[in-house]
């Protein structure tokens, strides 16, 4: 079954707050958040990256990795979302 939008929000909040930069879940950002001011930085953007073509499935073209499209939890899951349906 495919995973829905409300997925694969889901699974990368998860992997972003519980694995990359660990934050108790009562203080994880908005979705609207940016991450950069949050404790993302280059490691943990590839990681993230690496991530979604792992286990979320898509592959996310280098050329079209942006800080826009890549600084906020919503930004990441409409990014994935286009690539998914392509």
């Amino acid at each position: 079954m495919p995973a829905t939008m409300a997925d694969t929000r889901d699974r990368i909040r998860n992997y972003l707050f519980g694995t990359l930069i660990p934050t108790p879940r009562e203080a994880w950002p908005a979705d609207d958040a940016d991450l950069f001011e949050n404790g993302m930085d280059s490691l943990r953007l590839m990681q993230i990256l690496v991530f979604i073509e792992q286990d979320v499935g898509v592959h996310l073209p280098d050329e079209e990795v942006t800080h826009e499209r890549m600084s906020t939890v919503r930004s990441i899951v409409e990014f994935v979302g286009r690539h998914r349906r392509n």
